[in-house]
């Protein structure tokens, strides 16, 4: 385990297909495709394996992880350091200074925990390890505009609004406007 609370717990995602096919059953869901990549964007098996086993293989620079709660497993998240951002995306995220500069993104797949304040609490469960583990000095994410559930998410564990990023994400046929939203690790 990355990291274990009392009823919380991440780890690494591995280059299994129990894994694969959890994260397939996830992401072919139009419920949670809804707020994570689009319903008109399915991840079958097949493409679950060719897009995320790279990452699982450490062949990519996000971390992949699973979401636990009490013992199931529940959602994903990835996070990464931005240090190799080009100039032109470091303007893009209003980020002059990259170095130890993490981006987090996540979802819960198990839409019967949604709701249930289990996302703010795996939020900043990790946001705590980006802290105090890795030395990570500012954990950014952008949200879709649209998203306010995952925004007041964001909010509630810190998190405030630094910059909108227009036309940024492509969701479901049309690119929309997305938050840029940080917090910093307190001295």
């Amino acid at each position: 385990m990355l990291l274990k609370t009392d009823e919380i717990s991440i780890r690494l995602m591995q280059d299994n297909m129990h894994d694969y096919e959890l994260m397939a059953k996830w992401l072919t869901d139009e419920k949670v495709l809804e707020f994570f990549e689009g319903r008109d964007n399915p991840f079958p098996l097949e493409r679950v394996i060719e897009t995320y086993q790279p990452t699982v293989c450490g062949e990519d620079a996000e971390v992949a992880c699973f979401i636990y709660y009490q013992n199931q497993p529940i959602g994903y998240l990835q996070y990464c350091a931005l240090d190799e951002l080009t100039q032109a995306d470091r303007e893009t995220y209003n980020l002059e200074d990259t170095s130890g500069v993490y981006a987090i993104d996540l979802f819960i797949g198990e839409t019967e925990y949604w709701n249930q304040g289990i996302g703010s609490r795996v939020i900043s469960k990790l946001v705590d390890y980006l802290f105090n583990e890795l030395n990570v000095r500012r954990v950014v994410v952008d949200p879709e505009t649209w998203n306010t559930r995952a925004i007041h998410c964001y909010e509630k564990c810190g998190f405030v609004k630094v910059k909108l990023l227009p036309k940024h994400e492509l969701h479901e046929g049309e690119y929309r406007d997305c938050w840029l939203m940080a917090i910093n690790r307190n001295k």
